[in-house]
């Protein structure tokens, strides 16, 4: 049942947790995509907990008490990257501030050996959606444009109408584009 009467406000997206048993790799593949240390590493434990997790490590991500998002990696023996399509996590996304944002962590990334493997102009949002070593797709994203009312609006256009996914781009015509002037509002377009 939907609640009609809005006394309960919705909650916010406030943990995402991979479980892996390529800790370490995965670990220090997080602290350069998120360019940052984590604020909790907890070693092997001698004994399992319930959530069969060895190793665990927490970034604190943006948000504000008591609305904080982490993001976590637990070691659970076992685990192991499959081949195929498998139940579980599709991908997550990481919101960014703003283009320039999103840029600079596209070219911090592209120097330590990270690369997008897909790039898109989603109309509502710019992603470049990356590879961990386990598999997992971590969307790197930002609105396109700076007011919610203009995001929500977009949504009833022909243009993402006729196209929900969007364009291809090419990450660094897409920057360099923006970087030498073309306003935001004409690089986010998309062709009806």
């Amino acid at each position: 049942m939907v609640n009609s009467s809005n006394i309960i406000p919705p909650p916010s997206l406030s943990e995402i947790i991979l479980k892996t048993s390529n800790f370490d790799v995965m670990k220090d593949w997080y602290k350069i995509a998120l360019d940052m240390e984590p604020f909790f590493t907890r070693g092997r434990p001698e004994e399992v907990s319930w959530t069969k997790s060895q190793q665990i490590v927490f970034f604190k991500l943006y948000g504000l008490y008591p609305h904080a998002q982490m993001f976590g990696i637990f070691e659970v023996d076992g685990t192991e990257k499959k081949v195929g399509i498998n139940p579980g996590l599709h991908h997550f996304q990481l919101a960014h501030s703003n283009f320039e944002e999103l840029f600079n962590r596209y070219e911090c990334l592209k120097k330590n050996g990270i690369e997008p493997i897909e790039k898109w102009n989603h109309g509502v949002m710019t992603s470049f959606y990356y590879e961990d070593p386990d598999g997992n797709q971590p969307e790197m994203t930002c609105m396109n444009f700076e007011r919610e009312e203009d995001f929500r609006a977009y949504f009833g256009t022909k243009a993402y109408k006729n196209n929900i996914s969007g364009v291809p781009i090419d990450p660094e015509e897409y920057i360099a584009r923006y970087r030498s002037g073309t306003p935001q509002k004409d690089l986010i377009k998309i062709p009806v």
